[in-house]
């Protein structure tokens, strides 16, 4: 029973350190979330690293380089896991990529009688 519950522990911790890829997401830019490996305390500064290096090489391998569009972390608590998710443009060296604008999510009409 020790053995089975070691080994479900370990599949977690696995699965739960495992990065989404490369997302294409709208137009030309991209996305990758992954998940700290182990609950704790605090943000995952290795989990933040291994995101961009992730888009770095995807980038790399395009002839480009990563403009970052919005990135955002969240710090794990005890027995929940932290993230981080970025969201990129690959762009020619030394060009600039303008940030994604959100839909908004309510629609306010005026009405004049």
């Amino acid at each position: 029973m020790k053995k089975l519950l070691s080994l479900l522990l370990a599949a977690g911790l696995l699965a739960g350190c495992s990065s989404t890829g490369v997302i294409p997401m709208d137009r030309d830019s991209y996305m990758i979330g992954k998940k700290d490996g182990m609950p704790g305390l605090g943000v995952s500064l290795s989990n933040k690293a291994e995101v961009y290096k992730e888009a770095n090489e995807f980038c790399a391998n395009k002839g480009f380089e990563v403009q970052t569009l919005h990135v955002s972390t969240a710090s794990a608590k005890p027995g929940v896991l932290g993230y981080t998710e970025l969201q990129f443009k690959c762009v020619l060296r030394g060009s600039t990529a303008q940030p994604l604008v959100p839909d908004p999510n309510t629609v306010i009409e005026f009405r004049n009688k």
